[in-house]
């Protein structure tokens, strides 16, 4: 993500990762806006990378390099964030199964996740859908079945 310049700007880190599922933090004060809460921008940029993360991540652990881009993603914002965040970006087995086996045979597949992003009191702030095209850079990937 370091070549994506507004990650620099968002203070986030990360927590754990583990198959299929992704944790990050982010501290309110670079993300505040002028309500004193957790900036709706900020919440849809650290939920988008974080489900960019996940998905290169996962499409990395079954071929050597891959590209990544959001295809499709729906937010909701369901409550104001004034602390902060702890975002949680998964892909459940079944759907990183489907994923493993379309990756490896055609090169490319699509991956779905959910990401949740919570406050310090546990409070859902936000939810994230969206899937994720992963295209194996190889140059013999364009494998069609």
């Amino acid at each position: 993500m370091s070549t994506i310049p507004l990650t620099r700007h968002l203070g986030f880190q990360l927590l754990e990762h583990q198959p299929g599922e992704l944790i990050l933090s982010a501290p309110l004060a670079p993300n505040t806006n002028d309500k004193g809460t957790f900036f709706a921008g900020s919440q849809a940029t650290l939920l988008t990378l974080g489900g960019w993360a996940l998905s290169t991540l996962e499409g990395e652990s079954l071929v050597s390099t891959v590209d990544v881009v959001a295809a499709e993603s729906h937010l909701r914002y369901l409550a104001p964030l004034s602390g902060d965040a702890r975002i949680q970006i998964l892909a459940t087995a079944d759907d990183r199964t489907v994923f493993a086996r379309r990756l490896q045979r055609r090169g490319r597949a699509r991956l779905a996740i959910t990401a949740t992003l919570h406050g310090p009191d546990g409070i859902l702030a936000s939810r994230f859908e969206a899937q994720y095209l992963v295209r194996d850079l190889a140059p013999d990937a364009d494998v069609i079945d």
